[in-house]
């Protein structure tokens, strides 16, 4: 009790002090006014880490965006993106664009509130983060063709708010759309002879169902994923060789690692991919 007694004794010859001395109490209001102010930054991401879950998977595909402001004029990111397909499709792509997007890569298509999107993106994480080392590593073909070593991976969000004068529910990714009908065309029809496609259970699956909604702007879903591979022989026109949605990963596995060893399977154009399963 006696420390007890020693302790509030001395706060309150303090508290005395700082009342019979004026001077202190401007500085005292001054600090305490900077100290709130040096201390909010803190607390945004404090708590804006509560929230940070539920959006990390944004985060990652907003790294590997092209946007789609300006897709009106024909003049985003994702256009100059879609063009390159074209103009590799035509023989006419420059080497600045050859340099820029390479010969493959894989292109999401993906939006805000995509579960689908969310439970798949620790596969490209993970892959982008190992690629081409460990169980990883870009293999060559027993045909003797070698996918790409340098990893490449373009996004598109489907719902991005942009810039564009657009009129009613008309949205940026529409314009896109539109731009470019012959690439979602082609995309419903490129896969039907791919290994894949038959091995998801052909014409009568939901993966087939999948496919024909890309197609059709009202139903496209996402997450759909195009593997473009420029150089591998069985690549359509515009490159596409394999489109995935909503994957499984290796094994019927969930793990991040799982869903990459899909996607290294996926780049390198063998197992489930190829008709070789153990190609």
């Amino acid at each position: 009790m006696i420390i007890l007694k020693a302790i509030g004794s001395f706060f309150a010859k303090i508290g005395r002090w700082i009342k019979e001395t004026a001077w202190v109490q401007p500085l005292l209001i001054v600090g305490a006014i900077f100290a709130v102010i040096f201390s909010i930054p803190h607390i945004v991401n404090w708590v804006s880490s509560w929230f940070a879950s539920g959006n990390e998977y944004e985060t990652f595909y907003g790294r590997y965006q092209v946007s789609l402001n300006g897709a009106v004029e024909h003049k985003s990111d994702a256009d100059k993106l879609m063009q390159y397909l074209e103009n590799r499709n035509y023989g006419t792509a420059t080497s600045d664009e050859i340099n820029k997007y390479g010969d493959q890569f894989f292109l999401t298509f993906y939006q805000s509130g995509c579960s689908g999107c969310e439970d798949t993106f620790p596969g490209f994480e993970t892959l982008q983060a190992n690629f081409n080392s460990g169980e990883f590593t870009v293999k060559e073909m027993s045909t003797g063709y070698k996918s790409s070593t340098e990893f490449k991976y373009f996004t598109i969000k489907v719902d991005e708010s942009t810039d564009d004068e657009l009129t009613g529910s008309e949205t940026s990714f529409d314009k896109l759309f539109d731009n470019y009908p012959d690439f979602f065309e082609e995309a419903v029809t490129s896969v039907e002879d791919r290994p894949y496609y038959h091995k998801q259970g052909g014409s009568s699956s939901t993966y087939a169902s999948l496919l024909e909604d890309i197609n059709d702007i009202n139903s496209f879903q996402t997450p759909t994923t195009f593997m473009i591979d420029f150089n591998y022989p069985e690549a359509s026109e515009y490159g596409i060789v394999d489109i995935i949605f909503n994957f499984d990963g290796k094994d019927n596995k969930t793990t991040a690692t799982a869903l990459a060893r899909t996607l290294i399977d996926c780049w390198n154009h063998v197992g489930v991919f190829s008709e070789e399963e153990n190609d």
